[in-house]
């Protein structure tokens, strides 16, 4: 097993991805450069990788410094990456892969990833592949001057690190300490399962009464369960019976009901005909009698004209007999005008004569005859004045003919008057006669009086038959009323029933989860109703004294009887497994013990040896302190350079105390090689001489593991096989040249 490369991607100074190659046949490989360049980051990359987290000892503050932060020409990255190649082909990792990558990966926000060739892992996963195989945090595969110094300076108690991995005890020890967390555990889980055991037996004895109780309870329970099912298997048929009772009445009642409502029905259609034909004499009835007031007003109007004709006539006739009358007087008053003037003129003087009183007379009458058509004629609307003045003169005569005129214009004028009355007189006959006719026609019409009295008797036979009918639809409607009341009656008795029948259901199945339909597969019967239902009330007032139960009890104790033989074999299981922890810690104390006794008496040998090289006969020993286990005590380090005494390591000088510690170290790397050796200026201190013997032990231990060292020295330089030179070409960012020197030398 050997390193193959290390490759760097924005860790510290590299912010470019950089990788350093290692050679098989390059055994030896030296890192160069000036101060600040960077070489030491190349070490705290490959402490970090192999699982360091002390930031103190990357030289960093905290571990986001680690990550490249860029510089005045260069931007920050947010990423650190450091990836170790080894070949893995002699099977030293147990792992079945001839090359092994393990890369860790940090990001700015503190995020943290590792990977075994390319598969996401834990860094345990890591520290574990690496366990025993001399590398890791902490292991003398990783050696810088500061630690050299430590290593010579430091309390016995803690230079064992080094020395257990060395020893390869450490696997023990892991186990050691995996053991002790487990017996550490086992022991508190024992305490808890006495408490838990004590717990739960107590618990026991009270579940133990309740299960008791509850079985009790069950059985009581069970025992009304199976005659309340039967009791009510039994209501449910007596139920079913009556009910089937009730519906053959129901069904009896409601096909009558419909008998007797469709003869009802069948009146009320009859009835509403009737009804019907009811209104109609009435409105007929009513049509006449308007119809036979109509005519009364008419008959009443007719004789009314009738009389006013008949009054009219009369008095028309009148005034036709008076018109009539005076035609008369006035031809005889003209005949007597004329007359007289006839003797006018012929001279005659009747003065002397025996009848001139009597003309005179006459003679007087017609004045006043004259007098009189005046006023008539001032009555027909003329104002005529007629005077007469009779004598022998000739105004008189002129007089008389004017008069004679006025006389017959006036006779003219009661001709044409006594024509129009008799025109008028015609009309108001042949008005009577009509009017006269019409009345007796009127009164000769009998007939809607008549058709009036016919339908005012069918309107009372339709009345009684009406009244007879709707007393009968009373009739029926009380029946039919009894007929619904019944027919409530028995739905009412059905509901009622139905009520108990679903009260028995809900019950059924609140109580005991039954239906109706589940109760006829139920094997429960009964035989004494009274007995069962006693029983039944004697069952409930018990379950109610046994109240409240706890009927989980039943399971609850046999799972705790079954929790406590559990927990009493766990006890079994946990005392026999601190047994083996106790026995298996021994054990490794024992193996740890023994293998790091004979591996330190093997590093004594070796050291004393080496030492005795480095320092041209001197001697050096490695024991461990008395009066303590060989894991517990001290390792002292003691020495004796040539011609001086015995003396410890913080006695001796600067570079006597480096040469010893590379002594320790190549001592340590003989006994149990690491596929690696990192050293970062352990020869500083040295002078040339001393330098000398560095580059002959180096060559000679590298036959079996890789160096690589960081060097200032030329004379550590000239023994390299490969050199990596470190600059800064760019200020803060490192850079990698290399030179392989082997394949120069060929």
């Amino acid at each position: 097993m050997f390193l193959r490369s290390l490759i760097l991607r924005g860790f510290k100074t590299f912010a470019d991805t950089t990788e350093l190659e290692f050679p098989n046949d390059a055994r030896i490989t030296a890192i160069v450069g000036p101060n600040g360049c960077g070489k030491s980051n190349l070490m705290d990359a490959t402490r970090w990788v192999l699982g360091e987290d002390n930031p103190r000892e990357l030289r960093v503050a905290g571990l986001s410094n680690i990550i490249f932060a860029g510089t005045a020409a260069r931007r920050a990255v947010s990423m650190a990456e450091v990836t170790m190649v080894f070949d893995n082909s002699a099977g030293k990792l147990p792992v079945s892969f001839s090359e092994i990558a393990i890369k860790r990966r940090t990001f700015r926000e503190g995020e943290s990833e590792f990977y075994i060739n390319k598969n996401r892992c834990r860094l345990k996963d890591i520290k574990d592949l690496l366990l025993d195989t001399g590398l890791g945090e902490g292991t003398y595969s990783i050696i810088t001057q500061g630690q050299v110094d430590a290593i010579l300076s430091s309390k016995g108690d803690e230079r064992r690190a080094v020395f257990e991995e060395a020893a390869g005890i450490n696997k023990y020890k892991f186990r050691k300490v995996a053991a002790e967390k487990k017996l550490i555990s086992a022991e508190q889980n024992i305490l808890r399962i006495n408490d838990l055991k004590i717990e739960v037996a107590e618990n026991l004895i009270t579940l133990e009464e309740q299960s008791r109780k509850a079985k009790e309870y069950l059985n009581v329970r069970d025992n009304v369960k199976e005659l309340d099912i039967g009791l009510c298997k039994r209501l449910l048929a007596n139920i079913v019976e009556k009910r089937s009772l009730l519906q053959a009445d129901l069904e009896k009642i409601k096909e009558t009901s419909q008998a007797k409502k469709e003869v009802e029905q069948k009146d009320l259609t009859e009835l509403t005909t009737l009804k019907e034909k009811h209104q109609q004499l009435e409105r007929e009835i009513d049509e006449i009698i308007v119809k036979l007031d109509h005519e009364k007003d008419q008959l009443r109007d007719l004789e009314l004209d009738r009389r006013f004709a008949e009054s009219e006539f009369k008095r028309e006739e009148r005034t036709l007999e008076e018109i009539g009358e005076r035609d008369k007087s006035l031809r005889e008053k003209v005949e007597e005008i004329k007359l007289l003037l006839l003797q006018e003129k012929e001279g005659i003087d009747l003065s002397q004569t025996p009848f001139a009183t009597l003309l005179g007379e006459i003679v007087k009458q017609i004045n006043q005859l004259a007098g009189f058509l005046s006023e008539s004629i001032a009555t027909l609307g003329q104002e005529n004045s007629i005077s007469l003045n009779l004598g022998h003169s000739i105004e008189k005569e002129e007089a008389n003919k004017l008069k004679i005129e006025m006389l017959e214009d006036e006779l003219i004028k009661i001709g044409q008057e006594k024509e129009r009355l008799r025109f008028a007189l015609q009309a108001q006959k042949s008005q009577l006669e009509n009017l006269q006719t019409k009345n007796n026609e009127a009164q000769g019409k009998r007939l809607p009086l008549d058709l009036l009295s016919q339908k005012k008797q069918v309107k009372e036979n339709l009345t009684k038959t009406i009244n007879g009918l709707e007393e009968k639809i009373r009739s029926e409607d009380m029946v039919e009323r009894q007929s619904i009341s019944a027919e409530a009656t028995v739905e009412i008795a059905l509901a009622k029933i139905d009520s108990e029948t679903t009260a028995i259901a809900e019950r059924l199945y609140l109580e005991y989860n039954l239906n109706i339909e589940d109760l006829e597969s139920q094997p429960y019967e009964i035989s004494n109703v009274s007995k069962a239902k006693s029983e039944v009330e004697q069952g409930k007032r018990k379950l109610s004294e046994l109240e409240p139960v706890n009927l989980l009890a039943i399971d609850e104790f046999e799972k705790a009887k079954e929790r406590l033989a559990f927990i009493e074999a766990q006890l079994a299981d946990l005392n026999a497994a601190r047994g083996n922890l106790h026995s298996l810690i021994t054990e490794l104390n024992l193996r740890a013990e023994e293998t790091f006794i004979q591996t330190m008496s093997q590093i004594s040998k070796v050291f004393s040896e080496t030492f005795a090289s480095l320092f041209a006969g001197g001697e050096a020993k490695i024991s461990l302190a008395q009066g303590s286990s060989a894991l517990d005590a001290e390792i002292e380090i003691s020495v004796r350079p040539s011609g001086r005494k015995w003396l410890p390591l913080p006695l001796l000088s600067g570079g006597e105390r480096a040469l010893s510690a590379i002594a320790i170290l190549f001592s340590l790397l003989k006994i149990r090689p690491s596929p690696f050796c990192f050293l970062d200026e352990v020869d500083a201190a040295l002078d040339d001489a001393n330098i000398g013997r560095f580059a002959n032990m180096l060559k000679t231990f590298s036959e079996h593991s890789q160096i690589i060292v960081i060097t200032h020295n030329k004379r550590t330089m000239a023994v390299a096989d490969n050199i990596y030179g470190v600059t800064m070409q760019d200020p803060g960012i490192s850079q990698i040249l290399s030179m392989e020197l082997a394949k120069t030398a060929q």
